[in-house]
């Protein structure tokens, strides 16, 4: 019996002693770990303390260079703005002298054409020399008006070279358009010089970009191993990670690598998308194994936000200058580009954000003040015959008003339909555009081919196959017709070139078979059927 208790007791003794080495190595592991965790963030710490000094002392020069890329872009863009608005300056008022002077002789002498054109010309060359500077010698004997002469003449001589490139002395008075496309449909504002100018600007400040972290190792100035030191406190010790809030911080820490590489953006010209970047492949993926294992993203993880904030304080502002200072509201390609960038802000950022809002508003606002600045002519056929170059300008500005019709129209997919009718239907197309092409109704052929460009700038939002469903008014500067359609002041005007192609005598089948597709384009087809009916168009709709 007393041997059996020494045994148990031995027994118990030795599985104490078994259980206090088990502590005992458990112990030592715990040690080692906080020791490699001790050791670990310690490094971290360093680490993190030395990014933040470095990114601090670099932040002033990627500012600098982000400040002269600004005023890069402004500049090139102001030059086309400048150059449009002299030319279209000089353009008018020696036309409008000529056409002030025209009406005068007409309303007093009655139609005495040659007498008008007599007086026109002489307007002319008189606006002409006023604007003439005159021959100022300095104390050297230098011309100082010569300069601003021969700039002068270089601009006279390019309108004049663009008016020959779209008119022939037989088209002065027919006003036809070969090509169903007029004058001032296509921006070339932009001179190969100015373009390369540019271009090796933007040159050097993107050398001096990828200078700006070469004096730094690989550890601070490379963005991948940066997201790989910061995965690696996230995968190992995740519960610091997230006590030290480091997913608040992410942005503020990778954002001077977004935004050097950003200075490549150029969202009005055709380049390099923001989601085509380095920056964005990596980051998109932080968090995310190659292999998905181990660790990752739940869905109440904050990195998941981390690259919709950086689009959002980062691209946003960015092209939101772009759009504000740099924007070509006549330019199609550029319209384009802004529209793309847009959707990809829009893709990413949530649709509460302010910054959007802001965004969104001061397209408005810029696509608002391109139409308060256009100006169209309401010339009649007689004046536009008579005043020398008056169916070049009338025919140039038209086509510069389709151009931003058709661009207004682009951004279908970002404005709601009321924010479209106002600008394109209300303030342009009824206040601007139809009132010129009422005044030429009597040349309907010219009329015609006006009236099918404006029907192919509405297509997809007004006009066309793909547009259905009822066309009633919201917002308009016109009195609301019967109908209650939205199109009736454009499909009356139409309308009205029908009846006086019935009052003419001769065959007009292929004028009234255009006027039929128009109507069709405006999904008018009870119109179009009757249209067939007078004119005995044989044709299915």
């Amino acid at each position: 019996e007393s041997h059996g208790r020494t045994v148990s007791s031995l027994n118990r003794t030795d599985e104490n002693l078994s259980a206090s080495l088990l502590k005992i190595t458990d112990l030592e592991n715990s040690l080692v770990v906080a020791d490699e965790k001790y050791r670990f963030m310690q490094k971290l710490r360093n680490y993190v303390s030395n990014i933040c000094d470095f990114l601090q002392h670099k932040a002033f020069y990627i500012e600098e260079l982000e400040d002269q890329m600004k005023k890069l872009h402004e500049d090139r863009a102001s030059a086309i703005f400048e150059k449009r608005a002299t030319n279209n300056d000089d353009e008018m008022i020696e036309v409008e002298a000529a056409v002030k002077a025209a009406i005068s002789v007409l309303i007093s002498k009655g139609d005495n054409v040659e007498a008008a054109r007599s007086a026109a010309q002489d307007a002319f060359a008189a606006a002409r020399k006023q604007k003439d500077f005159p021959v100022k010698f300095d104390e050297f004997g230098r011309d100082l008006n010569n300069e601003k002469r021969m700039k002068m003449k270089v601009m006279a001589e390019a309108r004049q070279r663009r008016r020959s490139k779209a008119f022939d002395s037989k088209k002065l008075a027919s006003m036809e358009i070969d090509n169903h496309k007029v004058e001032g449909e296509s921006s070339t504002d932009e001179s190969d010089s100015e373009s390369q100018a540019y271009q090796s600007q933007r040159d050097l400040v993107l050398q001096a970009a990828d200078e700006i972290f070469s004096d730094a190792s690989d550890e601070y100035s490379q963005l991948s191993l940066v997201k790989k030191r910061m995965e690696e406190w996230k995968r190992e010790y995740s519960s610091s990670y997230n006590a030290a809030y480091i997913s608040l911080s992410l942005p503020l820490i990778f954002s001077p690598y977004v935004r050097l590489e950003l200075l490549r953006w150029d969202p009005l010209h055709k380049g390099l998308d923001f989601q085509d970047m380095n920056w964005y492949k990596l980051l998109f993926t932080y968090g995310l194994p190659e292999d998905g294992k181990d660790f990752g993203h739940d869905d109440g993880d904050a990195d998941l936000e981390l690259v919709p904030n950086l689009v959002e304080k980062v691209a946003l502002p960015i092209l939101h200058y772009e759009l504000s200072h740099c924007w070509d509201m006549l330019s199609q390609q550029e319209t384009t580009n802004a529209i793309a960038a847009t959707k990809s802000i829009v893709q990413h950022v949530s649709h509460e954000s302010e910054a959007l809002a802001e965004l969104l508003v001061s397209i408005r606002t810029r696509l608002a003040d391109a139409v308060a600045n256009i100006t169209v002519p309401t010339w009649t056929p007689l004046v536009l015959a008579t005043v020398p170059d008056a169916a070049q300008v009338a025919a140039y500005r038209f086509g510069v008003s389709v151009r931003l019709l058709r661009n207004i129209c682009l951004w279908k997919d970002i404005f709601a339909m009321p924010v479209l009718e106002k600008l394109a239907l209300d303030e342009l197309l009824y206040a601007k555009i139809l009132p010129h092409i009422r005044s030429i109704s009597e040349n309907v052929q010219d009329a015609i081919t006006r009236t099918e460009r404006i029907i192919a700038s509405l297509s997809g939002v007004w006009s066309g196959p793909s547009v259905t469903g009822d066309r009633n008014y919201s917002v308009s500067a016109y009195p609301k017709p019967a109908s209650g359609r939205k199109m009736q002041p454009l499909v009356a005007y139409v309308l009205s070139l029908g009846r006086i192609l019935g009052r003419r005598n001769i065959p007009e089948s292929d004028l009234a078979r255009r006027l039929k597709k128009i109507l069709v384009d405006l999904n008018e087809y009870d119109h179009a059927r009757n249209m067939a009916i007078t004119f005995h168009l044989k044709e299915a709709l």
